[in-house]
């Protein structure tokens, strides 16, 4: 039995011997270990403060991105309201223009054709004229023609009776 049951000497020899080791290790290794787990817990502790700071940080950004972005896509309606609108004007000016310029266009051709058409009148009236005097004087030939003739003719029987 003397394996399952120490002898005092062995406790007071295990006793002094543990005391001793934890001296030791209280003086040399514990204070160590243990500002080596304070330190790990600080940085630890500091690690997660930064990365809730951060996630702070980054939900901030993520609003302020947010609210960028909806006033850019406002400012994007805008402009291309004011686009679309702008298009309108220039197209209704442009429409508008158009039948003023055709309208002026048309008138013009009017006056053109009135003027052309009062031209060819007196050309066709000057013709008619010319045709008219040249009918005249060759009936007036033929007529004084004719009387002339007669006169000599009439000329010739006075000449004979005298």
């Amino acid at each position: 039995m003397d394996l399952v049951t120490p002898s005092i000497g062995l406790i007071v020899w295990q006793t002094i011997i543990f005391i001793i080791l934890m001296f030791f290790l209280s003086k040399f290794a514990w204070k160590p270990i243990m500002n080596f787990i304070d330190q790990r817990e600080e940085k630890i502790r500091i690690s997660i403060e930064r990365t809730d700071q951060i996630k702070k940080e980054l939900k901030y950004i993520e609003n302020q991105k947010n609210k960028i972005l909806k006033d850019t896509r406002i400012k994007r309606d805008i402009i291309l309201k004011e686009a679309i609108q702008m298009k309108e004007k220039i197209k209704f000016k442009a429409k508008e223009e158009g039948m003023k310029e055709k309208k002026k266009i048309i008138e013009e051709t009017k006056k053109n054709i009135q003027i052309e058409k009062e031209v060819e009148f007196h050309k066709f009236k000057n013709k008619i004229g010319c045709i008219s005097v040249q009918i005249a004087e060759k009936i007036l030939k033929k007529e004084l023609d004719q009387v002339y003739k007669q006169n000599k003719f009439i000329k010739e029987l006075v000449d004979q009776f005298y």
